[in-house]
C-alpha cells in the first residue's frame, strides 16, 4: 500500500452497520469547514463505499438482496469499485485528485470493511494482494457500538428492510472480525483509532475531534 500523496488529509470512518459512521462524517465535515488557516478556505471532499459508480450500483444490489453472488466474486467487486473511487470515479476526479489538490476527504468506509467482512470466509493474503495499490489513509476511526444497539438504529431506520449484513449473527461476527483485522492492519502500519459510539451523537463527535485534530496543527477557530 502507498502513502497518501498529500497534502490533503484522508480520513476513514468506520463500523457496523447502524454505527453512526455517516453522521460522524458529516460532523466532521462542518467542524473542518468552520476552522481555516491564515487566509484559506478549508475544502472537504465526503464520499462512501461502495461508491455511486457503476461497479458500486452493482454491488448494492447485492447488499439489497436484489441479485446473488458468490463471496470470492463480490469481494472482488468491492476491490474494484475502490480503486476505480481512488482514481476515475466515472471522470470525476477520484479521492488522489481531490488529495494531491489540497482537498481534505472524508469516506464513510474503506478497506478496513473489506478486510472486516471478506476476511470471514475469504483468505487475508489475497484480500491484502487485491489491496496493494491503494493509499493508506492518516487515520482511520472505528466507531465501536454494541450490537444490540446497531439492530435498534437499523430498525428505527429501515423497519424490516435490510441489508445482506444487517441481522444479530452477522454483526456479531463482523464486530470480532473487525477488531481481529484492525490488529492485523496496525501491525502492518495503518493508523487506526477505536471509538466509542454507544453515546449521543454531539460526544461522539467531540471524541473523534480529540483524535485527528492532530492533522490539523494549523487550524484556528474561523473570526466572524
Amino acid at each position: 500500500m502507498f502513502p497518501n500523496p498529500g497534502p490533503g488529509k484522508f480520513v476513514v470512518f468506520e463500523g457496523l452497520d447502524g454505527a453512526g459512521t455517516t453522521t460522524q462524517v458529516v460532523s466532521l465535515q462542518r467542524r473542518i469547514e468552520d476552522r481555516v488557516s491564515p487566509g484559506k478556505s478549508c475544502p472537504v471532499h465526503v464520499t462512501r463505499e461502495p461508491s455511486d459508480g457503476p461497479i458500486g450500483l452493482q454491488i448494492r444490489m447485492v447488499l439489497e438482496h436484489r441479485i446473488k453472488m458468490d463471496p470470492a466474486t463480490l469481494a472482488a467487486l468491492f476491490a474494484a469499485d475502490r480503486m476505480d473511487h481512488l482514481t476515475h470515479r466515472c471522470g470525476k476526479g477520484g479521492i488522489i485528485v481531490h488529495l494531491r489538490s489540497g482537498v481534505h476527504v472524508l469516506s464513510d468506509r474503506y478497506y478496513l470493511s473489506s478486510f472486516a467482512y471478506q476476511g470471514m470466509s475469504l483468505d487475508w493474503d489475497w484480500l491484502w494482494d487485491m489491496h496493494a495499490r491503494c493509499i493508506r489513509p492518516d487515520m482511520t476511526l472505528f466507531l465501536d457500538v454494541p450490537v444490540d444497539v446497531c439492530l435498534e438504529r437499523i430498525a428505527a431506520r429501515r423497519g424490516d428492510r435490510t441489508d445482506l449484513f444487517e441481522n444479530r449473527n452477522a454483526l456479531t461476527s463482523a464486530r470480532s472480525s473487525y477488531l481481529g483485522a484492525i490488529h492485523r492492519l496496525r501491525q502492518a502500519g495503518d493508523a487506526i483509532e477505536v471509538v466509542d459510539g454507544n453515546a449521543s451523537p454531539e460526544q461522539v463527535h467531540e471524541l473523534i475531534w480529540e483524535k485527528v485534530k492532530k492533522l490539523f496543527p494549523a487550524f484556528s477557530p474561523r473570526r466572524h
